[in-house]
């Protein structure tokens, strides 16, 4: 147990320099978000070949087509909208995810929707009401961005109702070794018609390499092993801190400025978030310890699992 609560701490610190390494980057979303997937669609495979002995089969790509598309022009949107707008304003959208599966979860899969969950997800709104109404004038943040990454949500939440149908029989490598090379094929043809292809610079290069080894492939592997021992529920409270971590990066990294108003936002949609997450699982039996999640930051959040 101890290594796993290890393990998820690394994973959520690996999770956290994301958006920081897009902006760091200095290169456009799409870019980024291509050239990171089809490294790490080299890498899953890999994995894949290293822990089965197989390469991933046809039908599992035809059944991750759809999950596969939505997580592509996730990550492409998501790395759009961060280099548009601040990282606490990206981080803080993004986790809101949960807010959308609790009601979709009810009427989709007849899940047991608890009403408490709902008022604390209206803290969270207002949290994040908040942080995004109090931005400094002068900062990095934009309505543009927080737009863009406003609709990536609504994407990863799409990615993991449609994906859910492949933790059925699944590994998780499997399920990365097959979405990754169709999330970069989506993302393709948006970087070449943009132009924006070849833009890799010397100076993008190493947070590109870093981006892909340590969020997409380092922080799942952590994220696995895990599951284990950790129940996925506390892998999710503890996830929570990724946001305020992100901005933390920002601060020392990036010199994005926050104003104590803001940190007070943060506080609400944290503290409401915990609160969702908790009463979800609650009401949701033998969830407490789970098998193979689907790809992406972590677990409990975006089923509340990356990356971004």
């Amino acid at each position: 147990r101890p290594l796993g609560l290890i393990a998820v701490g690394g994973a959520v610190l690996c999770f956290s320099f994301g958006s920081t390494l897009v902006k760091k980057a200095g290169i456009p979303g799409p870019t980024m978000a291509f050239w990171r997937m089809l490294m790490t669609t080299g890498s899953w495979a890999a994995i894949l070949w290293i822990t089965e002995r197989r390469h991933v089969r046809t039908d599992e790509l035809r059944r991750a087509l759809v999950p596969g598309v939505v997580f592509g022009l996730n990550i492409a949107l998501f790395f759009t909208g961060v280099t548009k707008t601040s990282v606490a304003n990206a981080e803080f959208i993004g986790s809101l995810t949960p807010l959308l599966l609790v009601p979709a979860g009810a009427i989709l899969f007849k899940e047991r929707l608890d009403s408490r969950a709902l008022s604390f997800g209206c803290v969270s709104l207002a949290g994040l009401a908040i942080v995004l109404f109090n931005a400094p004038v002068r900062g990095t943040s934009s309505w543009e961005g927080n737009l863009i990454v406003g609709c990536a949500v609504l994407l990863w939440a799409t990615y993991l109702l449609t994906s859910r149908v492949l933790r059925q029989n699944m590994s998780v490598q499997a399920i990365m070794a097959a979405i990754m090379p169709i999330a970069t094929i989506t993302v393709f043809p948006i970087a070449l018609v943009r132009g924006e292809l070849d833009d890799v610079t010397s100076r993008s290069l190493p947070y590109m390499l870093i981006l892909a080894v340590a969020t997409g492939t380092i922080a799942h592997g952590l994220v696995v092993y895990a599951q284990h021992t950790v129940p996925v529920g506390t892998i999710g409270i503890m996830q929570v801190a990724q946001p305020a971590l992100a901005v933390g990066w920002a601060y020392l990294l990036l010199d994005q400025s926050i104003r104590p108003v803001q940190l007070m936002g943060m506080a609400l949609v944290i503290a409401g978030l915990v609160a969702v997450m908790t009463l979800g699982l609650r009401g949701s039996p033998g969830s407490a310890r789970s098998g193979p999640r689907p790809p992406g930051p972590l677990p409990a959040r975006r089923e509340q699992d990356s990356d971004r």
